[in-house]
């Protein structure tokens, strides 16, 4: 039965994840992807790790198939000011017992454009993630996002760069 339980907060866990939506304020984050024959372009945003979530499944302890959930989190702006209506949700699936996960990452803008990341995380050092796909005015957007945390892990720095049309 604690399996059964487990499963089931595991299983509302990512549904809130899925369902959760951006908050209302347009700031610099509205950034809108690089056009064709443009540089590369750069968005920081600074996420604070308020909703965080570990899951321990399997053996107790650290071991493959444990998760840590997050979100959703509001993502400041540049200067940790301002909250910039954009938020972060996500999942990391262990697949060793040292807590190196594979990390999968949506930010949703307050527009309702998106952004998905994918990739690899080693114990808290600073993960690069690739954008995976894009919605809104993000469809088709190509580049990627380093993940540095600060040293109590409450504060997520991201930092996207999306290449422009015809660079990897």
């Amino acid at each position: 039965m604690p399996r059964l339980s487990r499963l089931l907060t595991l299983v509302a866990l990512v549904a809130l994840v899925l369902v959760s939506g951006a908050r209302s304020s347009r700031t610099s984050a509205e950034m809108s992807t690089p056009s064709a024959g443009a540089r590369d372009a750069t968005l920081i945003l600074i996420e604070h790790a308020d909703l965080v979530s570990e899951i321990d499944l399997g053996e107790p302890g650290a071991s493959v198939g444990d998760m840590l959930v997050w979100g959703p989190n509001a993502l400041y702006d540049d200067a940790n000011v301002n909250d910039t209506g954009a938020t972060t949700q996500g999942t990391c699936i262990a697949f060793d017992a040292t807590a190196d996960c594979l990390a999968a990452e949506t930010i949703v803008f307050q527009d309702g454009s998106t952004l998905e990341f994918q990739g690899i995380e080693r114990d808290a050092a600073p993960a690069v993630r690739t954008i995976v796909g894009g919605s809104g005015r993000y469809l088709g957007a190509i580049g990627t996002m380093t993940a540095a945390p600060s040293e109590d892990l409450s504060l997520w720095t991201k930092t996207i760069v999306f290449a422009a049309p015809g660079r990897p």
